[in-house]
């Protein structure tokens, strides 16, 4: 609904009068932001980053994330932020960023209702949100339109023969052992299960390994099986992700290293890395990032200075943003990159975390469709898969309701089917 004059006057005599009369102090917040670690931070090697010294300033000062406060008040000089106090506009400022909030002003002035992140801003300060707005619903990737990011090979990928397995847990890996077995990996119970299984996934459980999660392994191109992972520093509390050498059998490893790739403690949204081995020999590793507590989710990546895939190197820019999520490289073939990815569940229960499939000739610029190819009816995430034939793989993803808050995941099998 658009705001006319009398009822744009009467909304900003009633937010003026609501927030003096109401209006308690802000509580300021410290922004969790996912980091990547310098060499002084690390013992051993450490991921590097190609940017110049000036990009490095930027970007430090891009990841403090304190919203521009004085520009959104320029472009809005009536609008919500000008009634509060410079200590509220500065708490406010913590939580967000300069154009969320300009996206805030405008959705207040077209629409009188905003974005329910939005409404968080002022929640998480303890200041009184403007009186009489609503929270309209964030876009769902099914309409969006994004201009050079997608494609319409979605609609021509379906999932079929979608089945719940008896295992419950997050993250899963599959790895091919032989023609008739594979091996399965899980978060389960503060690490990481593993699972010996048929083709058809009837499993035994092997054992376990403790105190990791997000197990991904690969075979370099020098015959060693490596793992990549995460790990909690329990002095720190900050997690980060690992590599090491690890057993045939997958139940133990050694010579652990870290890449330089650590998150706060407290953020959300970050890791589930994945592994894979490039046409070339070198290693990449992709993992779920967060320029701050309120941006969408992003894909970022790593490449490995030598094929041991031990010292890495950031990429440039992003592989996906957007909210979409958890990464997973089905083919890695000169000029023919396979992969699945799910979506944030910042949206739920309105727009259920989904499987999306994408393509791409590099590994780094992918093409996408933004059509679900799993039911709306549940969430799926934290994809894997192996392939069947050139035209389909086995899969196995979490499950979960679409709910907020606490939930249960359970591990799902389906056929991915290529065109």
């Amino acid at each position: 609904m658009i705001l006319n004059n009398s009822n744009t006057k009467t909304f900003l005599l009633l937010l003026t009068f609501f927030i003096f009369s109401c209006g308690g102090d802000s509580a300021n917040n410290s922004n969790d932001s996912a980091q990547i670690d310098t060499a002084n931070e690390i013992q051993d090697e450490p991921l590097t980053n190609s940017n110049n010294e000036s990009e490095k300033e930027k970007d430090e000062q891009t990841s403090k994330n304190i919203a521009n406060i004085n520009e959104v008040l320029k472009d809005f000089p009536q609008g919500a932020l000008s009634f509060l106090s410079p200590k509220e506009q500065e708490c406010i400022a913590e939580n967000s960023s300069t154009e969320s909030l300009k996206d805030m002003e405008k959705n207040l002035m077209q629409e009188g209702a905003i974005l329910q992140q939005q409404m968080d801003y002022f929640t998480n300060c303890n200041i009184p949100p403007p009186p009489g707005i609503g929270i309209k619903e964030a876009p769902n990737p099914d309409e969006s339109n994004s201009s050079d990011s997608t494609s319409n090979m979605g609609s021509l990928v379906k999932i079929e023969n979608l089945t719940s397995l008896e295992f419950f847990g997050t993250s899963p890996h599959l790895e091919r052992v032989n023609d008739s077995t594979v091996r399965l990996f899980y978060n389960d119970l503060g690490g990481v299960a593993v699972l010996l299984c048929s083709n058809d996934l009837i499993c035994e459980t092997q054992g376990s390994i403790q105190f990791i999660t997000d197990l991904t392994i690969v075979q370099t191109k020098a015959g060693e099986r490596r793992g990549y992972f995460v790990e909690l520093n329990p002095n720190t509390r900050e997690s980060g992700i690992f590599t090491a050498s690890f057993s045939e059998d997958g139940l133990t490893y050694s010579n652990k290293t870290p890449l330089g790739i650590t998150a706060q403690k407290d953020e959300v949204a970050w890791g589930v890395p994945d592994a894979v081995v490039m046409p070339n020999g070198l290693v990449r590793v992709y993992w779920v990032y967060t320029e701050d507590r309120t941006s969408p989710e992003k894909i970022v990546s790593a490449t490995s200075k030598t094929e041991k895939g031990i010292e890495f190197t950031l990429d440039p820019g992003y592989r996906v943003d957007n909210g979409y999520v958890d990464f997973e490289v089905l083919k890695a073939e000169d000029g023919n990159w396979q992969a699945l990815m799910s979506y944030t569940p910042h949206y739920l229960p309105s727009t259920p975390q989904s499987l999306f499939y994408a393509t791409s000739k590099d590994g780094l610029t992918w093409e996408f469709s933004e059509e679900r190819i799993t039911p709306r009816d549940y969430s799926y995430l934290d994809p894997t898969g192996i392939p069947i034939d050139d035209k389909s793989y086995l899969i196995v993803m979490g499950g979960a309701p679409n709910a907020m808050g606490d939930r249960e995941y359970q591990l799902f099998t389906a056929e991915l089917i290529l065109p």
